[in-house]
């Protein structure tokens, strides 16, 4: 009986056994089947991370490149008066920012008012790519600075009360103030965006020269000018003059730079060291004893454009 029994259980213990074997085989491969989608998962997601950083560290131009080619859908005129009413709202929203650090004590109303002088026309020529490629678009940008000039005339002037902009903007707390550099600073703008455009360094390095080489030169030379006067001028000092070859010359580059990736100009070796030269310039009609007759904001720009229409060719 038990010879019956055992050659009767052997078959189905096989059978069980082989399905059991299949089963292991199956999960195995469903177990690896599921590291294998988690390590895709995984990949997929370090490959979107990384393409997230690359696209990251190109930085400002990719970002502005991509809002450029999502308005090139519009015309002219429509994408025109878009950007400029984004870069009026950009350049309202930046000044405040740094109107609220000012009053958190992060640094002083005067400093806050040097590094507006700094960024604010930086800020506004880095927007030109977002305009469209129309021989009128240059206008369009112009108008932001004109519009911002005809407010400081209004203010400056009397016809329009605004204590706020007075504080924010003068030095001594005079509206008057705002006749003179601010208002030339604006002006300066303009004629930089109507002339030349973003087609030559010339208006971009007079720009620059103006807003970083100039607003540098005030910054270091309150810090560290005390005890190295000029020889020819004691209100300024060799700290100044060398902050404003470093801040405009470094400035210059980048915004050169920063046009040349989108491919309104070209730079090369030759176009840097122009520019340096053109700092240095700049830097020594900045020191000289002419405020009395011409504004910085005047010199400095003018030195530039004629240096470059002559260097930059």
């Amino acid at each position: 009986g038990g010879c019956v029994g055992g050659a009767g259980e052997s078959p189905i213990v096989d059978a069980a056994r082989a399905g059991a074997m299949r089963a292991m085989r199956s999960v195995d491969r469903a177990r690896a089947h599921a590291e294998d989608a988690s390590v895709s998962r995984a990949c997929g997601a370090t490959a979107r991370v990384a393409r997230g950083g690359m696209c990251a560290a190109r930085g400002v131009p990719e970002a502005i490149d991509g809002v450029a080619r999502a308005a090139s859908a519009l015309d002219a005129p429509t994408r025109d008066a878009c950007a400029a009413a984004l870069t009026t709202v950009g350049a309202f929203v930046w000044v405040k920012a740094f109107d609220a650090l000012a009053k958190r004590g992060v640094f002083s109303s005067a400093l806050s008012r040097k590094l507006v002088h700094i960024t604010s026309g930086t800020f506004y020529a880095a927007t030109w790519p977002l305009f469209s490629a129309s021989v009128d678009a240059r206008w369009f940008a112009a108008f932001i600075p004109l519009a911002q000039g005809a407010r400081l005339f209004a203010i400056g002037s009397g016809l329009i009360d605004n204590a706020n902009a007075v504080k924010a903007v003068s030095r001594e707390g005079g509206r008057e103030e705002l006749l003179k550099g601010p208002l030339y600073y604006t002006v300066v703008l303009a004629a930089c965006a109507g002339a030349y455009w973003r087609t030559s360094p010339v208006g971009l390095v007079a720009l620059t020269m103006m807003c970083g080489g100039d607003g540098f030169a005030d910054i270091i030379g309150r810090r560290f000018g005390s005890g190295n006067p000029l020889p020819w001028n004691a209100q300024k000092s060799f700290a100044g003059s060398i902050g404003f070859i470093v801040g405009g010359f470094v400035v210059a580059s980048g915004l050169l730079a920063y046009f040349d990736a989108f491919g309104f100009i070209d730079v090369v070796g030759a176009t840097y060291v122009s520019t340096a030269v053109i700092a240095c310039a700049c830097a020594l009609v900045e020191s000289l004893p002419l405020t009395d007759f011409v504004d910085d904001n005047f010199s400095v720009a003018l030195t530039a454009i004629a240096l470059g229409t002559l260097l930059y060719v």
